[in-house]
């Protein structure tokens, strides 16, 4: 039993393509620290434009959800969700069409109150 476990460790060690798993979890580490750094320079900017015109950048927005969603896409591949390398190893997550008009949250209406008699 221990000679099989010792030997499956073994493997598990010699294994090349976890190794260069583990180069690719370096590599994108590093580009998802520098993805954030941009991430939060477009919210500070986003921010500041807010508060001058009163409505965010409309250009901005479809970059600010394409780096999240980047973002997600790099930490799915750390922590083993998905096999899937990121970009630039596959295509950059597309954003089709950014939609910008307020959510609506419809509440069921409450029945009114008994009205007293005066």
């Amino acid at each position: 039993m221990k000679e099989n476990i010792r030997e499956q460790l073994r493997e598990n060690l010699l294994s090349g393509s976890t190794w260069l798993r583990g180069f690719f979890m370096l590599v994108y580490s590093f580009i998802c620290y520098i993805a954030i750094i941009i991430t939060a320079i477009v919210i500070l900017f986003q921010f500041g434009v807010v508060l001058i015109s009163g409505k965010p950048n409309e250009r901005l927005l479809p970059l600010a959800q394409s780096l999240s969603l980047y973002i997600h896409q790099i930490f799915n591949y750390l922590s083993y969700i998905s096999d899937e390398k990121p970009f630039p190893l596959s295509s950059w997550p597309a954003v089709d069409e950014y939609d910008t008009s307020p959510v609506v949250v419809s509440l069921p209406k409450e029945s009114e109150p008994p009205q007293k008699d005066e």
